[in-house]
């Protein structure tokens, strides 16, 4: 159960550091590549 709630945290802050980490490529206020890094390091820890 522990673990289900950890992925589910993992992909929903995965899939917002996406999201604005894109927006942030596109803009020049926002840093992109960081956040782009935090959904790297989201998605790579996911546990089957």
């Amino acid at each position: 159960m522990f673990k289900q709630m950890r992925n589910a945290a993992r992909i929903i802050v995965g899939s917002i550091s996406t999201v604005v980490g894109v927006v942030g490529i596109v803009l020049p206020l926002i840093p992109g590549i960081p956040f782009l890094l935090v959904a790297a390091a989201c998605f790579s820890s996911l546990e089957p």
